[in-house]
């Protein structure tokens, strides 16, 4: 006897969101089919759910898309809000997944990269980036620090690497217990107060300072605030925010938004052959000298007014540079290797970002604009 498919015993609204108008066809569809089962916390310490991995009924995942479709068609203001299990398929690993045979590909053949450096965009990640083209994304805030959008192509002035970033020397990545940089997380709160409709996807939402960019628009959206469309959360485990989502849908991200993409007529770039990778219109910025052995200094963040030099370019052409950083205790300063995203480059030139993360140590005597505040943040670095 075929053994009865395990599904996901909760509520309708923690199984598919409140589904403000759609609550009949809602209460039609099932409950999500347990795939992979895992008797521990996602993010034990955290305000998390377990680890278990649930997917919707193709007919229902189907449905869903489409309701997701008519939900981003209604924004007019989408802010996408992504975490680690949006990466996981493209072999970089996550806190979340607990389960060896998990279905998000932690530990996957992509895994096998010597380094998350070199991890490419997934196919979420490029349509994503279609749809921002397609002016349907007001802004992307990103907990992950891998930069697959924009090698994807989204503009660095679309995104806000609110947990760091491993291409910006002035945005490291911070620890869990660290403090969040001031400008970042002004424009989070910004985004919460403005957003009509988030996208929550593959994130836990487990209690971070930047969560209430989900939790904001989605209160908005139940007291029946003009115009809000409130939160969709995409991914394969449950979250402490579900039942207060517009829609919910449980799969993977790549799945949900190649069909997102076929439904709304979305230009996807294909996936880059191996060996070559997305190039901006520019490879350098034209003011500034990107030479083996220039000198640098970080322009803010917590180590700006470090000094520091280019050390040549990694395999996609970002900029790799090395800074002598103060430690955390102590005083002996040692080489710190950074990468700078060419995307950055290409934003500078386009004039679309107030200032680059690194720029040349101004000249001796010089008086360009700029280059007195620059000396001033290298000589309170050095003390």
């Amino acid at each position: 006897m075929a053994e009865a498919t395990q599904r996901l015993n909760a509520a309708p609204d923690k199984c598919h969101g409140r589904c403000y108008g759609a609550e009949a066809a809602r209460d039609a569809w099932p409950a999500p089919q347990l795939a992979v089962r895992s008797d521990v916390s996602a993010r034990p310490g955290y305000d998390s759910m377990g680890a278990s991995e649930y997917e919707d009924e193709p007919e229902v995942l189907a449905a869903k898309v489409s309701l997701l479709a008519e939900l981003i068609g209604r924004s007019r203001r989408c802010i996408v809000y992504s975490g680690a299990g949006l990466s996981t398929s493209a072999g970089i690993q996550d806190y979340a997944t607990q389960a060896p045979e998990s279905l998000s590909g932690a530990g996957g053949a992509a895994s096998s990269f010597r380094s998350p450096m070199c991890a490419q965009p997934t196919a979420a990640h490029r349509a994503l980036v279609a749809l921002e083209r397609a002016g349907k994304m007001h802004r992307w805030i990103n907990q992950n620090h891998d930069g697959l959008p924009q090698k994807a192509g989204l503009p660095q002035e679309a995104i806000n690497e609110i947990h760091g970033a491993w291409h910006a020397p002035d945005n490291p990545v911070i620890p869990m217990s660290g403090c969040l940089r001031d400008d970042l997380f002004d424009d989070v709160q910004q985004c919460e107060r403005e957003a009509d409709l988030v996208l929550a996807l593959g994130t836990s939402l487990c209690g971070m300072n930047a969560d209430r960019v989900v939790s904001g628009p989605a209160r908005r959206a139940a007291a029946g605030g003009p115009g809000a469309v409130g939160s969709v959360i995409i991914g394969l485990q449950q979250t402490v925010l579900d039942g207060d989502s517009t829609l919910r849908i449980f799969g993977r991200c790549d799945d949900v938004f190649l069909m997102l993409a076929e439904k709304m007529g979305l230009q996807v770039a294909p996936e880059w052959p191996e060996g070559t990778y997305f190039v901006p219109d520019v490879l350098v910025g034209r003011s500034q000298d990107l030479r083996d052995g220039a000198a640098l200094v970080i322009t803010r963040g917590m180590h700006a007014g470090a000094v520091g030099e280019v050390d040549g370019t990694d395999r996609e052409g970002n900029v790799k540079c090395r800074f002598k950083c103060k430690p955390k205790s102590g005083k002996l300063r040692a080489f710190v290797p950074m990468v700078v995203g060419r995307w950055w480059f290409q934003a500078a030139v386009d004039g679309q970002v107030l200032g680059l993360p690194v720029v040349n140590v101004p000249p001796e005597g010089s008086e360009a604009p700029g280059a007195n505040r620059l000396r001033e943040l290298m000589r309170a670095y050095a003390q």
